[in-house]
């Protein structure tokens, strides 16, 4: 009797030491999902499931089917283990795997008490997958059907949280108010009250919107609940302009350790309500405190933004806006705004290059034209460089290599960018012949420029010493780097003629970049007008004068007198180029099926002639026919392509050296314009005996093209990229020296 009662006693406690393994082990799968969620709820960022969150679910997954593995699928507690193995699937974004298995549990426990609760997530999970009339109908069977208020009340709350992402805003309000109605906890209530307060916020009814957020903290808000209600209540006020509300919350706010996480957030929407009182250096000092922390933060990156915009069209400083642009997604890369950052930067950072270009050149012009001792100077600095590139001494890839003041504008998004942001007033380019190379309102700080696209300067300067923006000393600005820059400047290696040429296409270029990128026409004709009368015969006349044309037909900016007066110069001084064809064709006064033949045109057809000898063998009978080309035109390209063409055919087809030499020094007399070419003909030129130089050498320093020694024939010559230079605008100022038309 004895040994049957101690074997039922050893036989309840392992029964009873058993369950309660299973059920602690269950417990932990559950306290692990709860934790997923409470580090979900104190994350910053809302919009993803931070990597520590993913951590407690993907342990929540593993100890539920190491339950359902030990214990069957069949035991007391293993449609709780699914059901957690599904949620949590859901939370780390397994969403097929989540479907999966919430079918197979509606399947395997129909009779559970869990049921409902499972359709709840097999909606959302369709929800995820798009199958947005499924899940609705999902949601309304739990609504139905189940017994608990929660459960009914998160499936009233999807329904409003799917007519709210629809922009339903009153069916939104309505399924968030039935929710409420639900005996539900407090915390699940403060949520309720949030989202209710976003459906007013988002419509701008900021007064019901205060109303609901107010109403979070009489219940027990989980703190990202209470962390955002506090924000979009303060930024209700500050929209109201009860501005010292809104400090006053987001100050006290600041000051609880419970929100540090969110710090960043809640001291920009503090330096927002600044700028909504125009208190713009506190606002700068707010945001410049925020930047400096470098807290990984969306307040962080929407900091540097919104410095970013206040430089832009506030202060005017273009400099500092692209400094701050760029700094956007280094601050915070999954900021959900980096792409519009960094195309504004692109976008800014076009017009800086034009703008830059323009005033460096200016200066360069002015004084190679006025000062003499600066003029020799340069240009023995030049000759001696030549120098020493020409016998080795300097790497001619390296940092000696002049950079082309003129980049080709990049399309991206910027001009649709620009679109949304009015950058320019119409009227401002009236004073100004340098679209705001400089405004008056510039502070005196230590050489900082301060300027903007605008240039009307209508915006006082409110800053000076410490206050000042633009002051290196207290940002992380583009002019802090201002004395490392000095050390990296290099010699100019343009003289006059070609910085007068690059001065002339970026005053071109800040015409059509608001034409193009900012389509502010007044602006755009204005420095058009301005181009055409400072160069009134060049190869980019037609083009401007054809823009303009184009900015008269325009409805709001029309007049036909006008138009008709540029149509007639154009097809009386430029008869041959596209533009006049464009014109004429409009006119129905060109016959398609026949065409003139421009000169250059000739001139291109004779070039294939004299390219089939030369692949033929006959390179004596070529040379004739290149040689017409070359003397054509000394503006052309395809001329000083045939000259240079010439003096390969001597060195490397005929051996003979003298006359090479002599067709190579004849492109760099003949062609200037032509960079790529005139740069390898220098280099195969050997460099004359010392002496002063001369101001009136139009050519460029030794040294800035590729050597093309490796091409084997004259058509490799054809694509400039062959020969190692930029692809640049060939023709000079002065129109069509030395013309001969080929007959």
């Amino acid at each position: 009797m004895q040994s049957k009662i101690l074997k039922f006693l050893l036989l309840s406690a392992f029964l009873l030491l058993g369950g309660c393994a299973y059920y602690n082990t269950l417990f932990n799968a559950k306290q692990s999902y709860n934790d997923g969620l409470k580090t979900i709820r104190e994350n910053p960022d809302q919009a993803n499931v931070p990597p520590a969150a993913k951590k407690h679910f993907e342990t929540t997954i593993e100890k539920c089917w190491k339950l359902i593995d030990i214990y069957s699928d069949q035991s007391k507690y293993a449609d709780d283990a699914l059901l957690y193995i599904a949620k949590s699937e859901f939370y780390v974004e397994k969403y097929a795997q989540a479907r999966v298995h919430l079918e197979q549990f509606m399947g395997k426990y129909g009779e559970s008490d869990l049921i409902p609760e499972a359709q709840l997530w097999y909606g959302k999970v369709l929800l995820k997958e798009n199958e947005v009339e499924t899940a609705n109908e999902y949601f309304l069977r739990v609504i139905n059907n189940a017994r608990k208020s929660k459960i009914r009340s998160e499936a009233y709350f999807e329904l409003g949280l799917y007519a709210f992402e629809q922009k339903d805003y009153t069916q939104a309000i309505e399924y968030l108010e039935q929710a409420l109605k639900e005996k539900i906890d407090d915390e699940f209530k403060a949520f309720l009250l949030y989202n209710l307060g976003e459906a007013y916020f988002i419509q701008g009814k900021y007064k019901e919107a205060i109303d609901q957020y107010k109403r979070v903290d009489k219940f027990s808000p989980a703190i990202d609940i209470e962390y955002k209600s506090k924000l979009h209540l303060a930024q209700s006020y500050t929209a109201l302009k009860k501005y010292e509300d809104a400090y006053q919350l987001l100050r006290k706010a600041l000051t609880a350790p419970r929100f540090n996480a969110f710090s960043p957030v809640l001291k920009t929407a503090m330096g927002e309500n600044y700028e909504a009182q125009q208190r713009y250096v506190d606002a700068v000092d707010t945001y410049r405190e925020i930047i400096q922390e470098r807290k990984p933060s969306p307040g962080t990156a929407q900091a540097a933004f919104n410095l970013a915009e206040l430089f832009e069209f506030y202060y005017q400083d273009i400099d500092s806006a692209v400094a701050y642009y760029g700094k956007v997604a280094k601050l915070y890369s999954q900021f959900d705004s980096v792409e519009v950052a960094n195309n504004k930067k692109l976008f800014l950072s076009e017009f800086k290059d034009i703008r830059d270009g323009i005033r460096h050149d200016e200066r360069m012009v002015y004084r190679l034209s006025n000062e003499p001792g600066f003029r020799d100077s340069l240009y023995q600095a030049q000759y001696l460089d030549s120098l020493r590139i020409a016998s080795g001494e300097v790497d001619t890839t390296g940092s000696h290599t002049p950079a082309d003041s003129l980049r080709p504008l990049s399309r991206e998004d910027s001009l649709a960018l620009a679109r949304q942001n009015p950058l320019f007033n119409p009227d401002d380019s009236a004073t100004d012949t340098t679209g705001g190379l400089e405004n008056p309102n510039r502070p005196p700080d230590e050489g900082q420029e301060y300027t903007g696209l605008r240039g009307d300067a209508t915006q006082p300067n409110p800053v000076s010493g410490r206050n000042n923006p633009s002051n290196p000393g207290r940002s992380g600005n583009a002019s802090q780097n201002s004395g490392e820059e000095k050390k990296k400047k290099t010699l100019e290696k343009r003289k006059l003629p070609q910085i007068e040429f690059d001065l002339m296409n970026n005053r071109y270029h800040l015409a059509e970049f608001y034409l193009l990128k900012v389509e502010k026409y007044d602006s755009a004709a204005h420095h058009f007008n301005h181009f055409l009368e400072t160069y009134e015969d060049s190869i980019l006349t037609p083009k401007a004068l054809y823009s303009l044309i184009y900015i008269y037909k325009l409805p709001q900016h029309q007049d036909l007198p006008r138009v008709y007066e540029l149509e007639k110069r154009i097809l009386k001084d430029y008869a041959y180029s596209p533009f006049a064809r464009e014109i004429m064709k409009n006119k129905g006064m060109l016959d398609e099926d026949h065409v003139e033949e421009t000169p250059e045109s000739k001139a291109r057809d004779k070039f294939r002639e004299a390219e089939k000898l030369y692949f033929e063998g006959k390179y004596r009978s070529a040379i004739p026919q290149y040689r017409q080309v070359a003397n054509a035109d000394t503006t052309w390209d395809v001329s000083a392509q045939a000259q240079f063409v010439i003096a390969w055919i001597y060195e490397h087809n005929l051996a003979n050296i003298d006359s090479a030499m002599a067709a190579y020094k004849r492109v760099i007399d003949r062609y200037p314009t032509a960079r790529q070419y005139v740069a390898v003909a220098r280099k195969k030129v050997s460099p004359p005996p010392p002496e002063a130089p001369v101001a009136s050498d139009s050519t460029l320093a030794a040294g800035a093209a590729q050597d093309t020694a490796a091409a084997s024939t004259p058509d490799q010559l054809s694509d400039p990229s062959k020969l190692g230079s930029e692809d640049i605008l060939k023709d000079k100022i002065r129109w069509r020296n030395n013309r001969s038309f080929i007959k």
